[in-house]
């Protein structure tokens, strides 16, 4: 029976006026991390989608699906479309606080994960790890959904933990809630929710009866979360585009013919890269600290440790050869894994001089990284494939916000039109992101933009204004009826955005 009051009594015996200080402090670590300047770096093109997806689905009902003509599915379009309605003169802001909320809930399952296991001194020195941690502080800044993966995966981990332990249906019934929401949000899902079945070796014991009863107890409730978080999934299918999932799975992941035809293909880059990418966006000493943490575990609670590592290998074997496609942000819950390591082994440590050592270490190994994301988004050192999509290539839109900040003072003497190269992601939605409801300024979108497209929009003159965006061109016929306004060009000069204004 659920009652409020014994659950208040229980916090008040579990958390002391310390401890009420020390989350207030992790609060405002967190709050300062992921808020301060978090509209500085450019809008990146899947921001920009993902963004004017919600922008769409806000404004028409009957869109509310719209992320699935991309087989993207639906919930980050669905919870950022209330945060539009709070800031709706500020999309990219309502975009990004997606991403902080996400992150938020990231914490409070790690929080929890690590007191059920540890104890709280564990937990607090996990959180703060993880604020710390540059690959979350980045990811928690923007507006996608890599955020939130991270936080399902610590959820499924914990209620998978939970579960096996308590065999309790009400239990069950939470997790598979957890579970079918998280499935609304990316396919990766799917596999934490396999790496759950192999909870049980948390409980395996002698006599092997009852073991097998266990067993028989905990896949019966599993069945029932499986069954109800799938439920939820198909609420997809009142969308007649939910089809496109598997197709956008197939661009990202090796579909089974193709896996056995060239089963290496993809292996020797992958399991290279995510160790490259995790070691240098968790400032190397957390992960590798993380690592030893958790093969230390293996002494104290051996079941447990292999269960982690299970989670750990399985996941990046599996990964290593099916991805085709992996970006750093994919792959943050390893990350995770490694934080879980990291706070474990620091409480081992008893000599007070390494204790302060290895905490100060970790602080330094990171605090370059954590400055540049918050004050010097320029010079951010990320890896090669993160900072050409952020920064410099052409998936930046740096310069967007100025483009349409211009544009709008250019209303007060006509409306305004906006020739975009690209109509999906950068430019024609990127711009539109910035767009609130009351400006006058309407984004024509163009792939390729041509030439004859610029001639044919020559009669609007009579009446608009008519700028032109060049995202990728670098070079255009001189002859062309166009002004230059100005040259956003990026940090490192390998790429720019060219604003022009069309004339006669």
């Amino acid at each position: 029976m659920f009652d409020i009051f014994r659950l208040l009594d229980f916090l008040k015996k579990q958390i002391t006026k310390k401890d009420l200080v020390i989350l207030a402090l992790l609060l405002s670590l967190f709050l300062f991390t992921r808020l301060v300047n978090i509209e500085k770096l450019p809008i990146f093109t899947d921001e920009g989608i993902y963004i004017q997806w919600a922008k769409t689905a806000w404004h028409d009902a009957s869109w509310r699906f719209i992320s699935l003509t991309d087989g993207r599915q639906p919930l980050q379009t669905w919870l950022t479309i209330p945060l539009l309605k709070i800031f709706p003169n500020n999309a990219l802001l309502a975009g990004r606080i997606f991403g902080v909320i996400s992150g938020f809930f990231a914490v409070n399952g790690l929080l929890m994960l690590l007191w059920y296991l540890f104890g709280k001194k564990t937990a607090f020195f996990g959180v703060f790890f993880f604020l710390i941690t540059p690959y979350f502080t980045l990811y928690d800044r923007m507006a996608l959904m890599d955020s939130g993966i991270n936080a399902a995966f610590i959820w499924i981990l914990f209620f998978s933990i939970l579960l096996v332990r308590t065999i309790r249906l009400d239990i069950a019934i939470i997790f598979g809630l957890i579970s079918g929401l998280s499935l609304l949000a990316k396919s990766s899902v799917q596999l934490f929710l396999g790496l759950a079945a192999g909870a049980p070796i948390l409980v395996y014991q002698k006599p092997l009866r009852k073991f097998f009863r266990h067993l028989i107890n905990y896949f019966l409730l599993y069945a029932i979360l499986i069954f109800l978080a799938f439920a939820i999934y198909n609420i997809q299918r009142l969308s007649p585009f939910m089809h496109f999932i598997d197709q956008k799975n197939s661009t990202f992941i090796l579909t089974f013919d193709e896996l056995i035809k060239n089963p290496l293909g993809s292996f020797q880059f992958n399991i290279w890269s995510m160790a490259y990418y995790v070691l240098y966006e968790t400032g190397i000493v957390v992960s590798l600290s993380g690592f030893i943490g958790l093969f230390l575990l293996l002494k104290k609670d051996k079941r447990l440790a292999l269960y982690l590592l299970a989670w750990l290998f399985i996941s990046y074997i599996s990964i290593s050869f099916v991805a085709k496609v992996l970006y750093p942000r994919y792959i943050t819950f390893f990350a995770t894994l490694t934080i879980i390591g990291a706070a474990y082994l620091l409480v081992l440590l008893k000599n007070k001089k390494i204790y302060a050592f290895y905490i100060g270490l970790i602080v330094i190994s990171v605090i370059y990284q954590n400055y540049t994301i918050l004050f010097d988004y320029k010079n951010i050192p990320l890896p090669e494939i993160d900072r050409g999509q952020y920064i410099v290539g052409g998936s930046s839109g740096y310069g967007i916000k100025e483009i349409i900040e211009y544009s709008r003072k250019q209303t007060e003497q006509k409306p305004v039109t906006i020739l975009a190269e690209g109509n999906f992601g950068m430019a024609g939605d990127v711009l539109n992101v910035f767009i609130n409801k009351n400006d006058n300024i309407f984004v024509k979108s163009y792939w390729p933009l041509e030439s004859k497209n610029l001639y044919e929009n020559l009669p609007e003159l009579k009446t608009r204004k008519v700028f032109v965006v060049y995202v990728y061109k670098k070079e255009l016929p001189p002859e062309l009826p166009l002004k230059l306004i100005k040259k956003f060009e990026k940090p490192e000069g390998k790429s720019a955005i060219h604003f022009f204004e069309l004339v006669k």
